[in-house]
């Protein structure tokens, strides 16, 4: 056989090699519910793939739905430890994170949700995008929800 014979023969066979392998089946989304706070309408976390996407995060109290008392800073930081247990329950950490959503019931309060979100977000920044906000569940000052990227053991 010459080359070019030899060289059709093996582009014919890694052809039908591909056509008859089947593609790994996608992979599912998995669906959080949020502990001790049956009821609500929506999953804490739900993970697709390699990425895990969390709900927005106000700063209650975990496992009720009271807001801790001290006012924007006090649920900023609060809101902030809700992101860190909600993203460590589900195996990642805030080094994972790479997109945060912050509503803020004020603008005002930027500068001192910035802070807070700082002492949080000590090796790198995720990307993120700030918005007032008419209204936060519960009367909430802030509200910051997460996307990490986490890649899964295959």
């Amino acid at each position: 056989m010459n080359e070019k014979a030899v060289l059709l023969a093996l582009v014919s066979a890694a052809a039908l090699g591909c056509a008859s392998s089947s593609p790994a089946p996608a992979p599912k989304a998995e669906h959080f519910a949020s502990p001790g706070t049956s009821n609500l309408p929506f999953s804490e976390a739900v993970r697709a793939g390699d990425y895990l996407f969390l709900s927005g995060e106000i700063g209650r109290k975990p496992g009720t739905r009271e807001l801790v008392p001290g006012g924007m800073e006090a649920e900023a930081r609060q809101a902030m430890e809700n992101v860190k247990a909600n993203l460590e329950r589900h195996g990642a950490s805030l080094d994972d994170v790479v997109k945060c959503t912050v509503f803020l019931a004020d603008m005002k309060d930027w500068p001192a949700f910035n802070d807070v979100y700082r002492a949080f977000f000590t090796k790198s920044l995720p990307a993120r995008s700030a918005l007032g906000a008419n209204g936060l569940a519960l009367g909430a000052r802030v509200e910051v929800e997460c996307l990490a990227y986490k890649p899964q053991p295959r």
